[in-house]
């Protein structure tokens, strides 16, 4: 329960990281069994709230945001899950897997408000890219101060960390696109074309074809909630679709 509602609340792809939240909620479940039938209920409770789960979040997670902050949403959604659960308990006295179940569904829904209401104001979103076949799956931030273009062709230019470019292949062919910044008055980027980049919110979907993707410096979106800096212009170059003939051909 709580991996799945972090990883929601961090807007983190579940692609490829299914077996990573699987893994981890069932070490950490194992340990707080172990931990409730040695080592009696207060330590349970305690090393459950405060170690046992944050580490399996940092492990599910990639430790996607800084450790303090990630500490502090396992334990703020462990308390929450488990005082639902506790009051459809005292409530209801059913079945303990009717209880649960209740209690992660309430959870998730209560979630799933906060989240949307606080990713809107952050404008994150997921976003598919394509390259030969390949795909990776990231989260975007949608960012209206990056108007970075390459001249002279006005093409608008996203920025991305080191793990989308994983797919672009070894023979791909880069281009330096100059920009300025803060404190750096001369800077290059180095960026290429990706066949296909897809982004999605709210059940509507925009693609985009051959678009042009500069690599972020190392520390740029280290310990960030997101994995890309979409460029403004972004939601004004294609029309905004909920279900494409594109799309279903190529998810199958």
């Amino acid at each position: 329960m709580g991996m799945i509602c972090i990883t929601y609340v961090l807007k983190i792809p579940l692609y490829g990281r299914i077996r990573r939240i699987i893994l981890a909620g069932a070490a950490s479940g194992m340990v707080s069994c172990l931990l409730l039938l040695f080592g009696g209920y207060s330590i349970y409770r305690w090393l459950s709230l405060f170690v046992v789960a944050p580490a399996a979040v940092y492990f599910a997670t990639d430790a996607r945001i800084g450790v303090i902050k990630l500490f502090g949403l396992s334990v703020f959604v462990t308390v929450l899950s488990g005082g639902v659960v506790y009051a459809l308990d005292s409530l209801l006295s059913a079945d303990a897997s009717l209880i649960c179940t209740g209690g992660f569904v309430i959870t998730y829904m209560i979630l799933k408000t906060w989240c949307e209401r606080s990713n809107e104001s952050r404008r994150l979103y997921r976003v598919t890219i394509m390259e030969n076949k390949k795909r990776v799956y990231v989260t975007a931030l949608y960012d209206s101060g990056n108007l970075l273009k390459k001249q002279p062709e006005n093409i608008p230019v996203h920025i991305a960390g080191a793990r989308v470019f994983d797919i672009a292949g070894d023979d791909k062919e880069y281009i330096n696109v100059p920009y300025k910044s803060l404190g750096n008055e001369n800077g290059c980027l180095k960026a290429c074309f990706f066949d296909t980049m897809v982004v999605e919110n709210k059940g509507k979907k925009k693609i985009l074809h051959n678009v042009l993707i500069g690599k972020a410096s190392e520390n740029l979106l280290t310990n960030s909630a997101y994995d890309m800096i979409l460029n403004e212009a972004v939601f004004g170059d294609s029309k905004e679709i909920k279900d494409s003939p594109f799309w279903k051909k190529q998810n199958g």
